[in-house]
């Protein structure tokens, strides 16, 4: 039976057949309309469309930074990050429990966690070196024995060579013996390393030696210079733990 849509839009009785098909017939085009999108639905299409832009512009900056890295030759500026982060945590964390276990000493730093010992080789013949503490574990500092308690470490500095850390246990790994001197690499492209020094008659001057005269006692920085076929950086580091602390932040 066809429906009347004549007679619904003049309104039949509600009890009649042809008022039951008008029913029947607005509810079926009713679903034949289309569901707008909820508010809910919106959002989330919205914040799915934003992480896909997001994670396409990361991406974008990240092949530009990789076409920086062959290009401009970022591997080595990351490389003298790398030493200068490192040597800033490592006096950051200087922990000596007794200065008189490096031996002579000529100056320290205001928290006493950094000072000028003799070059634990060469005993009372040897230059004055910076030198801190390691309390804890660290990879960099392996002994064949797996030997590892409380370290003593010095920062030297050859021409041509590069930067190295000298360093030794505390407690000798054999009973029997005095405690083995190490020699780690930390960078083959240190070409200088320099002592800045502060006083109020001459200001600033930069040494490229520990300076033992009197009244220059400890450094304020050291001033590291790298240089890699042509490409050269300079790093400056506190020697106060305060003053880098500070700084750092």
């Amino acid at each position: 039976m066809t429906p009347d849509f004549k007679s619904c839009r003049l309104g039949v009785p509600r009890a009649s057949a042809s008022a039951k098909a008008c029913v029947s017939a607005a509810a079926a085009l009713g679903r034949k309309v289309s569901r707008a999108f909820t508010l809910v639905e919106v959002i989330l299409a919205m914040s799915i469309s934003s992480l896909v832009m997001f994670g396409a512009c990361a991406l974008m900056f990240d092949m530009v930074n990789v076409l920086e890295y062959f290009e401009r030759g970022w591997s080595f500026r990351a490389h003298v990050d790398g030493v200068e982060k490192f040597l800033r945590s490592s006096f950051l964390s200087s922990s000596i429990s007794d200065a008189s276990i490096l031996g002579t000493t000529y100056a320290n730093n205001s928290s006493k966690t950094l000072y000028l010992a003799l070059d634990p080789d060469d005993g009372a013949l040897g230059e004055y070196w910076l030198a801190w503490g390691v309390a804890e574990a660290h990879p960099l500092y392996l002994s064949p024995f797996r030997f590892s308690p409380e370290k003593l470490c010095f920062l030297e500095f050859k021409e041509g060579e590069g930067l190295f850390i000298i360093w030794r246990f505390v407690v000798s790994e054999d009973k029997n013996s005095e405690a083995a001197v190490y020699k780690t690499p930390v960078s083959p492209y240190v070409s200088a390393l320099a002592y800045l020094y502060y006083d109020e008659t001459s200001g600033w001057t930069e040494e490229n030696y520990i300076n033992t005269a009197v009244g220059k006692g400890m450094p304020s920085y050291i001033k590291i210079y790298f240089e890699k076929d042509g490409e050269k950086y300079e790093r400056i580091i506190s020697l106060d733990s305060l003053v880098d602390f500070q700084i750092s932040q």
